[in-house]
């Protein structure tokens, strides 16, 4: 064979992985500038000589050469079919938040990839696995027939842009071929675990450490109880209009007038390692080291003791460190008789009946109390005997979620009569949300983590008041209840139900206002997401203006959130450039103040 023709041999598969990349990624790869698309094209050396590794590996193993081809076929297709899995339904490669969640929450990740398996994955799998079994077997045949000296020269050439790629590939993944780009990123990942280098995934995961003032403790008019759901979305609330009667309880109370039910309800982030620190603290902050939470200046300025329940697995990631300081009473999965009912955590129902009893023994202490649920998160799961919601179309992951919501409704009845039993609910303020939405492929993805549209921030609440509770002060709330309010509210509100007027520093920005009192419908309410997409968005009155950093490239929309509930006509191209730039400006304050650096 001519040396031309084992150079060609040798130059398929790499050039098959560029192609097929470069098809897949191209709506992205066109839009780089070419200072930045360069690194696409420097990439195809890699790809070759990685290629050139794996084949030359390969015909080492004489004997058994047939079987590690198609060992190496099966993994090398297993993986694109991963990472452009990963691609479609997040919208980037994978980085390092998505590995190391990979790593940290395996069965969870496991039970995602499952549930979106169709026999179309199947159909590709084979069909690739074909494909790079008959290209490897091809660059058998080019290797085995180069001399001794290119081999060496071409694992030379490896050596040298592995290198070259380590030091450059971290600045812009995306940029660079998929191999590349996803090979380095697990690389830098596993490298920063393994040096403990903290990543931002692991922040937080550490016992908070903070001075509170020392102030003469009040005495408490109410106890309060904050609820927080898991991912649930204000979409599938039947009280928000649903047409599915997910939650007969809660409306029943909107009706007769005994919880007052808030419009237009936002979360600051959507995940809830951000989402619940922001409500705890009041602080829009993705940086949840040091903070106090609410309990923490309750425990040290009144006389209410503090407890905090929940479904979810808090020890497995240390992530108990950053809830459990001051509390009174903390329990989570790890500290339950029960068995593990999904990833996160326990059933919300047997939870329950611990809690119930826990307030049946109730003391006559003032006392604030969360309770956070569970079974609402991914993959949705209640009891066989639960289950009300049935569809026979594809419906069947929104019939599993909408089963959960019911039967969250019908763990909040149980709780209300418990309170009413203990004789709770004439001296208690009952709030209620969630710490994030949920999006069923509206925009081509499921979960959350990925954007600011409505599916992912837009969550129920509402506020049981207790008949005693101040007339004129239940019309302020059922004022600011027609307004846009966020989880940055809560900090305040609670704040002041204790009878603290907790004073901000001058500089602080973008903080919340107490529901208490009057809020302007034109202030500006943060929204973050620092996960597998940096996004940004800031809420104005009616309108909701976002920014998107995809692999650093950067875009602007807008819509009016009345007008457009849906969020399908971006208004971004009609702003003024002078508006547009303002805009821009408070984006900057946003990653400023969420990310802790001071402007």
């Amino acid at each position: 064979m001519s040396l031309r023709r084992s150079f060609f041999y040798l130059s398929a598969l790499p050039t098959f992985v560029v192609i097929l990349d470069l098809l897949i990624r191209f709506p992205y790869l066109r839009i780089l500038e070419l200072s930045v698309l360069q690194h696409y094209l420097y990439s195809y050396l890699f790809e070759w000589t990685f290629s050139f590794m794996i084949v030359w590996l390969i015909s080492f193993s004489a004997r058994s050469r047939t079987a590690v081809l198609a060992a190496t076929a099966v993994v090398l297709s297993l993986c694109q079919l991963i990472v452009y899995g990963h691609y479609f339904y997040f919208g980037v490669l994978p980085n390092p938040y998505s590995i190391n969640y990979c790593i940290d929450h395996t069965s969870d990740s496991l039970s995602l990839i499952i549930s979106g398996v169709t026999w179309v994955h199947a159909v590709i799998f084979v069909n690739l696995v074909i494909i790079h079994s008959i290209l490897l077997r091809l660059a058998l045949k080019g290797c085995d027939t180069i001399p001794a000296k290119y081999r060496w020269a071409f694992a030379g050439c490896f050596l040298g842009c592995f290198i070259v790629f380590n030091n450059n590939v971290r600045f812009a993944p995306a940029s660079y071929s998929v191999t590349p780009a996803t090979l380095f990123s697990l690389k830098y990942t596993l490298q920063e675990r393994w040096s403990g280098a903290a990543m931002e995934v692991h922040h937080g995961y550490m016992r908070r450490r903070f001075d509170v003032a020392e102030r003469p403790h009040i005495r408490s008019q109410y106890n309060c109880i904050l609820f927080i759901s898991e991912s649930l979305r204000k979409k599938n609330v039947s009280s928000y209009g649903y047409n599915r009667n997910t939650t007969p309880f809660i409306d029943s109370m909107i009706s007769a007038g005994s919880v007052v039910r808030f419009h237009h309800h936002v979360s600051n982030a959507v995940s809830t390692q951000y989402s619940v620190p922001m409500i705890l603290s009041g602080d829009f902050t993705i940086d949840k080291i040091d903070h106090p939470f609410i309990y923490d200046y309750l425990k040290w300025w009144t006389d209410a003791r503090t407890y905090f329940f929940t479904s979810q697995s808090m020890q497995r990631s240390n992530i108990d460190l950053i809830y459990n300081t001051s509390l009174d009473t903390f329990v989570c999965q790890e500290k339950l008789p029960y068995e593990p009912f999904n990833d996160l955590g326990v059933d919300d129902v047997e939870v329950s009946d611990h809690v119930e009893e826990f307030y049946r023994r109730h003391n006559g202490e003032r006392f604030f109390s969360i309770i956070q649920f569970n079974n609402t998160h991914f993959p949705y799961t209640v009891k066989q005997s639960a289950a009300h919601f049935f569809s026979t179309n594809d419906s069947a992951v929104i019939d599993r979620y909408d089963n959960t919501i019911l039967e969250q409704d019908r763990i909040l009845r149980t709780y209300f009569t418990s309170f009413q039993q203990a004789g709770l609910l004439d001296s208690t303020i009952i709030i209620f949300t969630s710490d994030h939405g949920e999006a069923f492929g509206e925009r081509g993805h499921m979960g959350h983590l990925n954007t600011l549209y409505s599916e992912e921030i837009e969550v129920p609440m509402w506020i049981y008041l207790p008949k005693g509770f101040p007339a004129a002060k239940k019309r302020v709330i059922e004022q600011n209840s027609l307004n846009t309010t966020s989880h940055l509210d809560l900090f305040p509100t609670l704040m002041e139900l204790y009878g603290i007027v907790h004073e901000r520093a001058a500089d602080d920005r973008l903080k919340g206002v107490s529901l208490l009192q009057p809020i302007g419908s034109s202030r500006i309410i943060p929204v973050v997401g620092k996960d597998m997409i940096d996004t940004k968005a800031v809420i104005i009155g009616e309108m909701k203006y976002i920014e998107i950093n995809r692999d650093g490239i950067i875009s602007y929309e807008a819509y009016h959130m009345s007008n457009d509930r849906h969020e399908k006509q971006n208004l971004w191209p009609g702003i003024s450039a002078e508006q547009q730039r303002d805009l821009k400006e408070k984006f900057t304050l946003i990653d400023a103040v969420s990310t802790g650096y001071k402007k």
